[in-house]
């Protein structure tokens, strides 16, 4: 077990995560002065999937991660428990809408096609979309006009694939590789492998994988398609959104906030 992985067992697993919110200064602290509505009694019911690093995912056995750490202190400001259960990315967000969930989360990017059908948070993070290359196989790739000629890699049905084919049409890239949303390890094994020439994702999650895998690393940002992060909520929820909002606005004005995305690598 790496030092690292270490560190987020002691403070996700257990009574770890309980002596994180002490540290963080809210182990009695709440912002909500009454119940949420949610699907059942004092508990808070969030969908997402975790196969996906730094956000959500299995490290030693546990569930991990970025967002497990900020939803959990989000129960916690609400008075209620977080209850995660694991779906898949290409079944979330009718999920959501289904009501099958209280509030889902996976680094989803707010986009107006998605907010036709479920209301999200004020977004907790703005990021960027990152592209990973191996510095060794494609020195040429440094910066993001050289990628003309480049094949990319993408998860299916995402924000990422959606303007990779922009760009292709634009013809800042020169293909696409597409793979199943759980299968971006495989991507990065073509990468490593010379069969794509780079690999497409939000940030965070880019510079993780990169971090991952000797030889690979972020050549470039793609210009002026910022990723707003938020939280999902049904239609006719809005209390519980507003109760999500302020939880999150107390947690960015007390610090919490800032000390989890130190934590987690993802400022």
């Amino acid at each position: 077990m790496t030092k690292w992985n270490s560190t987020r067992r002691q403070m996700c697993g257990g009574g770890g995560f309980a002596a994180f919110l002490a540290l963080a200064g809210l182990s009695g602290c709440t912002t909500q002065g009454r119940s949420a509505s949610t699907l059942a009694p004092n508990k808070l019911r969030i969908g997402t999937y975790f196969v996906n690093p730094p956000f959500e995912y299995v490290a030693d056995g546990q569930r991990v991660g970025f967002e497990v750490d900020l939803m959990n202190v989000i129960a916690r400001q609400l008075s209620l428990d977080a209850v995660f259960v694991d779906t898949q990315w290409e079944t979330i967000l009718q999920e959501m809408e289904n009501g099958l969930y209280d509030c889902i989360v996976g680094g989803i990017t707010i986009t107006p096609q998605r907010a036709r059908t479920l209301l999200w948070s004020t977004p907790y993070m703005t990021t960027t979309l990152s592209l990973v290359i191996d510095a060794n196989r494609s020195p040429q790739l440094r910066s993001f006009t050289a990628f003309r000629q480049a094949t990319i890699g993408v998860q299916a049905a995402t924000t990422d694939y959606d303007i990779a084919k922009a760009m292709l049409t634009r013809g800042e890239i020169g293909g696409i590789r597409v793979y199943a949303f759980a299968n971006i390890g495989d991507a990065m094994i073509d990468l490593a492998a010379g069969r794509i020439d780079a690999v497409m994702k939000v940030h965070p999650v880019a510079a993780w994988l990169a971090s991952r895998t000797p030889g690979l690393k972020i050549a470039a940002q793609v210009p002026n398609d910022p990723q707003p992060l938020g939280i999902g909520v049904r239609k006719g929820n809005a209390a519980l959104l507003r109760q999500i909002d302020n939880a999150l606005a107390a947690m960015k004005r007390d610090g919490t906030y800032d000390r989890l995305a130190v934590s987690w690598g993802v400022q």
